[in-house]
């Protein structure tokens, strides 16, 4: 168990009155059991959830997931075994009707040092991926070569998105199809292990007489959000530079065109950032920003620390650039 979220849970019932909580989500299941994973389809449905008292921590599991459940996930719990054709409802409050986002947002160095091997390891595989990408292969082609990379570190392609040269100019979200890759591309990961999810994105050139020059404007907008991303400061307020930075380079209509980002961690967007958005950025919370324009797009992950924002996500084997006095990911070329 983690010691530190159950702590912070535990505070949080006590405050509102609660004598037992059942915890189903898989982002709080993961966060409670130091990256256990309560599910066998992605996400949903579940098949267990934690029942927690101010003294013990039970698990309701059915008969078909009792086992592995405690043999390699939830180890030395008391459990409870339910028919599988029968599932019972958590008899009480229940984090499908109350949000403990706000609970999960701070890092503990335990989780930090999980998210450090993930960050590196999820960058590396998408990195070799592409470096070994040829721009006859399909968008298909390359998404099986960094899933193949990411499940080969045990890390679980949660979002996996493939665009081309004819596809990198028109879609934000490009879901891989049989198109070819061509002279520009992009593969963007959101991996998950042990709960914590890595949000990474790279782009490669085989002479795209664009490229560099996008890339270029994209690394000064993420330039704006990662100078402003300092304790204290909200997420508004960070947003609000990217819209003023899209803004100074001629380009304000693409703060329309996609989300910019915001905190992540458990989910791949804890916390979306949104015009206004009151939320107080702290020493130990994780952020990836993604600022896009058509052909272009940068992301890493990044944790907050004491002395300032740390990568998870950097490859020393992928190209760079300096920006704004940071060594921000360049597009590969060749």
């Amino acid at each position: 168990m983690n010691s530190f979220a159950l702590a912070r849970l535990r505070a949080w019932m006590k405050n509102q009155g609660f004598e037992r909580f059942f915890v189903q989500q898989p982002e709080n299941f993961a966060w409670l059991t130091g990256g256990g994973d309560n599910t066998v389809v992605t996400f949903r449905p579940v098949a267990a959830w934690l029942e927690v008292t101010p003294e013990t921590v039970r698990l309701h599991a059915s008969q078909i997931e009792a086992e592995r459940l405690l043999d390699e996930e939830t180890p030395g719990l008391e459990v409870l075994r339910y028919p599988w054709y029968s599932p019972p409802a958590p008899q009480g409050p229940c984090d499908l009707e109350h949000d403990l986002t706000p609970l999960r947002l701070v890092l503990s160095p335990e989780e930090q040092a999980r998210y450090r091997a993930l960050g590196r390891e999820a960058s590396m595989a998408l990195g070799e991926s592409l470096r070994f990408a040829d721009p006859g292969w399909s968008e298909y082609d390359l998404a099986g070569a960094i899933s193949e990379e990411l499940l080969a570190k045990g890390i679980q392609p949660l979002v996996l998105l493939v665009a081309g040269e004819e596809r990198l100019f028109r879609y934000r979200h490009p879901i891989p199809t049989r198109r070819p890759l061509g002279r520009l591309f992009m593969g963007v990961v959101c991996g998950r292990r042990h709960g914590l999810i890595a949000n990474v994105s790279r782009l490669r050139s085989f002479g795209h007489s664009e490229a560099a020059s996008l890339h270029t404007q994209v690394c000064q907008v993420e330039a704006a959000a990662l100078d402003a991303s300092r304790p204290g400061a909200t997420l508004g307020e960070v947003l609000e530079q990217i819209r003023l930075a899209y803004g100074r380079m001629g380009r304000a209509e693409e703060f329309e065109n996609h989300h910019q980002g915001g905190l992540t961690g458990y989910k791949s967007r804890e916390v979306l950032a949104r015009p206004g958005n009151p939320t107080r950025l702290e020493v130990g919370m994780a952020l990836a920003w993604n600022p896009s324009l058509p052909g272009a797009k940068v992301e890493d992950t990044f944790l907050l620390g004491e002395t300032g924002l740390e990568n998870l996500t950097h490859d020393p084997t992928w190209p760079t650039l300096e920006v704004a006095g940071r060594l921000r990911p360049g597009v590969l070329e060749g």
